[in-house]
Parts: structure tokens; sequence; C-alpha cells
């Protein structure tokens, strides 16, 4: 088995297999998809198609990041300290969600809101949007889509980024308790919280995923890193994962039960490694399609024709929030990353200040 395992598989990749990209890309697009129905037609019908035979998969893309998430970033806590960790986390999701929270308060908002620009720049909710910048997230900007039946707020897409942080904060906590770098133990935590969570009888929510949904298949994410020396890379273990998360997603009375699988579904698809196209070619777009995307859906539903059209709504967010991740990662992102041995090295120096004058750290 020693060649067929999720380790061999990355060594393979050199450590940096494409699958995880064209993967990121297709959930990514696939939430522009699913609020298409919602922004066109309203959350009655977008609750109906969740209650439909689509209910296994939409419930499946979003624990499918968390999944993905933690299995990358399992590698960077075990490459770097626990402050360079959280430092690196931050330099990849603040500057891009500040960008676009920039650009739907001041650009977006302004051009749609029913105030006066005074009253709108000076109401208290378009500061408290502001805040959505260090991931204190706010969905609503004064007077932007308050004539909309539903769903009349700006950006859906970026309520899991709090969630997103919890999780490395939790990691960051796990660290420094030792525990994120003993497989075994790690993995025996993320079964003991699964097991506890289902043996409440909480039941998946029919509309959305709920808290454990996410920070689970993160936590198992995780648990695949450590232990990729072990677990196989089989084909016939991604299909019987993947058609356990979705009998499972399918069966919502035994919520929870399914994150391992998810897990390792997103792994075994994110180590496939086929050739890369352009839009993969050393970028990452799919953070900025993802947090672009449903602020131009809305704007387009308001102001292009044929907007109100669900497949029109999908590839007017597609080409608008691709152009926008490009525009946010070549001209923001990409260059923020870059500074990254330097600010790491930065902190060290600092930290190594505190440490010889406080005694701390």
């Amino acid at each position: 088995m020693g060649n067929k395992t999720i380790s061999a598989q990355l060594m393979r990749a050199e450590n940096r297999p494409s699958g995880f990209d064209y993967l990121r890309l297709f959930l990514a697009i696939s939430v522009i998809a699913v609020h298409s129905i919602s922004i066109c037609y309203g959350m009655q019908i977008h609750l109906e198609m969740w209650g439909g035979p689509l209910h296994p998969i939409l419930k499946f893309i979003v624990p499918c990041f968390f999944a993905m998430s933690g299995f990358l970033v399992a590698g960077s806590l075990e490459r770097n300290t626990v402050s360079a960790f959280l430092t690196l986390r931050f330099l990849r999701i603040v500057p891009g969600l500040s960008v676009e929270t920039l650009i739907s308060a001041l650009l977006l908002g302004a051009l749609l809101t029913s105030l006066s620009l005074t009253d709108y720049f000076s109401h208290e909710e378009f500061w408290r949007y502001m805040a959505s910048i260090v991931g204190w997230v706010h969905i609503y900007l004064p007077g932007v889509f308050e004539n909309r039946s539903s769903p009349n707020y700006v950006n859906g897409s970026i309520w899991t980024i709090p969630f997103e942080l919890e999780c490395y904060a939790a990691m960051a906590a796990l660290g420094v308790a030792g525990v994120a770098k003993r497989p075994i133990l790690f993995t025996s935590v993320a079964i003991l919280a699964m097991l506890a969570l289902s043996a409440k009888g909480m039941t998946s929510p029919s509309y959305g995923v709920s808290h454990g949904e996410m920070v689970l298949p993160f936590m198992f994410g995780v648990a695949i890193y450590l232990l990729r020396n072990m677990l196989p890379f089989s084909f016939p273990l991604f299909v019987l994962s993947l058609t356990l998360s979705l009998g499972l997603f399918y069966f919502r009375v035994i919520s929870y039960l399914e994150a391992p699988f998810v897990a390792y579904s997103a792994t075994y698809v994110g180590l496939l490694n086929p050739r890369r196209v352009l839009l993969v070619r050393g970028a990452d777009y799919s953070y900025g399609i993802y947090i672009y995307a449903f602020p131009f859906q809305q704007a387009a539903f308001e102001l292009l024709p044929g907007g109100t059209f669900w497949l029109l709504n999908i590839a007017y967010g597609v080409v608008s929030s691709g152009a926008a991740a490009y525009l946010s990662w070549t001209f923001v992102e990409k260059r923020v990353l870059e500074q990254r041995a330097a600010v790491l090295s930065r902190l060290a120096k600092f930290i190594e200040w505190l440490r010889l004058r406080f005694g701390v750290l």
C-alpha cells in the first residue's frame, strides 16, 4: 500500500495537486448556481429546491469547502509556528475580503441605495457592514435591495467566513496544546466530537448547513492530512465515501456522521492532478469568485437585461465575479502573499524581542 497512500499521491503531485484548484472553482460556481434561484425567484422556490431530490447535493457543497480547507491548512500549521500560521491565514483571507467589502459598500451600495448619499454613508448599518473587513460579517446595506421580497441582503456568501475563522482559531489552540501534531489523538477528538453531536439526536436542517456540518468536515480534513502516511488513496473508497455522504445527507436524521466521508471525498478529488489550464495556473480565483458573486448577481437582477432569469443570472455572476477575482488576485491578494516571507521574518523578530524583553512566548 506504500505507493497508494495519500502521502504518496501528494508527493507524486509535488505537494501541489491541481485537483484542489479545480474543485474550489467547481464549488464556487456551484454556489453561484444555487444562489441564482433565490435571487431570481425568491426564498420560497429556493426552499422548495432544498426540499427536493437535489437536497443531498446542495448540502454537500459547503461542508466540502470546509473539508478541503482543513486538509490544506493542516499542512500550513505543520510547517509553521502557531503565530506564523495565523498570520498566513490572515494574509490569505482579509485582503480579498477587504476589497470585496469596499466595492460592495462604496460602489454597488452607493449606486443602488434608495437613500441620499449623505444618509447612506452616515447610516450605522453602513459602518456595521464595513466590519466585514475583519470577519465580523454583516450582510445588509442601508436602502439597498430593500424593496426586494427576498433575499434583500447584499452578500449571502460571506456568512461562512466567521466559521472559517473559528476553525483557524481552534486549530491554533490545538497547535498550542500539541494536539494538532498528534494524528491519533486529533482524530480521536474529531470522532468523539462527531459522536457527541450525533448522540444528541440533532438533525440536519432542511435548508442550509449547521455549525457542526462545517466544523466537523474541517476537523476530518485535518485528520486525513495528519494520517496521510496511513490512509489509502483509493478510488473504491472515494466512491463509498461519496455515496455515504450523499446518503447520510438524504436521511437527515443521522446528521454529522457524514463528516469523515465528505472529508475523504473532497481530499480524493483534490489530490487528483490533471494538467492545469490557464484558470488554475499560478493563481487562486475561487476565493474571489465565491465572495464577489452574490452582490454582483443581486446587481444583475436589478440592472441588467435578463438578470431575473436564473441561467443569465448565473452567467452574469460567473463573468463579473471572475473578472473581479482576477483583478483582486492580480493586484491585491497575490501582491500581499508575495510579502509572506518578509512579514513572517518581521513577526519572528518581534516575537523574539517580546521573549527577551518580557520573558513571554
